[in-house]
């Protein structure tokens, strides 16, 4: 699905082959000649980081954050939205392979507890294949990735996806949190800013 596969944009498929070279080439006005083409970029990834630890180890960081009413496979029931977060994740340590995680992930806010109902509930619900960067900015929407339940992620790699959580419309999700699903302690980390879905 186009709104949340990849961050770029591509110029390239309207470039011409056949542009006069040498003197008859002139440059537009305000524009260096030897200027290359800005490369799209990942957003910055958020602070702080998330250490997951079980099985598996790795760590989580944000990038994006944004309630949709439109995601992948199983569209929100009415009265509900998916909160959807763009997240970094890489193994810990870096040199050794791990089984890509989600279910393990959970998105806490202020109303969670009296929002719960069939459709809301306390872990993330969904999640795309994971995807390296070129593919997540070039890769387009056939990229296949990895499978976010069964899939492998490879050391040394990094690695992002999406992944989302139904709540209620009116949500209160002020000072929203992404946790670790443990049975004793806290390990989260802030969401920080969400943008709404137009």
């Amino acid at each position: 699905m186009s709104t949340l596969g990849g961050c770029g944009s591509h110029d390239a498929a309207g470039a011409r082959t056949d542009r006069p070279t040498g003197a008859t080439q002139a440059p537009s006005p305000g524009k260096n000649p030897t200027d290359q083409p800005s490369r799209p970029t990942m957003p910055p990834a958020r602070k702080p980081v998330l250490h997951v630890r079980g099985d598996y180890t790795y760590k989580v960081q944000i990038l994006n954050a944004k309630t949709m009413v439109n995601v992948p496979n199983n569209p929100p029931p009415a009265g509900t939205k998916a909160l959807a977060l763009l997240l970094r994740v890489e193994a810990e340590p870096q040199n050794r392979s791990i089984h890509a995680p989600y279910a393990d992930l959970k998105i806490e806010y202020p109303s969670l507890e009296a929002d719960k109902n069939q459709h809301i509930g306390h872990v993330i619900d969904d999640a795309t294949p994971y995807l390296t960067e070129d593919q997540m900015l070039f890769g387009g929407d056939g990229v296949e990735g990895i499978d976010s339940v069964f899939g492998t992620l490879q050391a040394n790699t990094v690695y992002y996806h999406w992944v989302w959580q139904l709540v209620s419309e009116k949500a209160d999700l002020t000072g929203a949190s992404l946790c670790q699903v443990q049975l004793s302690g806290h390990n989260c980390i802030p969401i920080g800013a969400i943008q709404t879905d137009s």
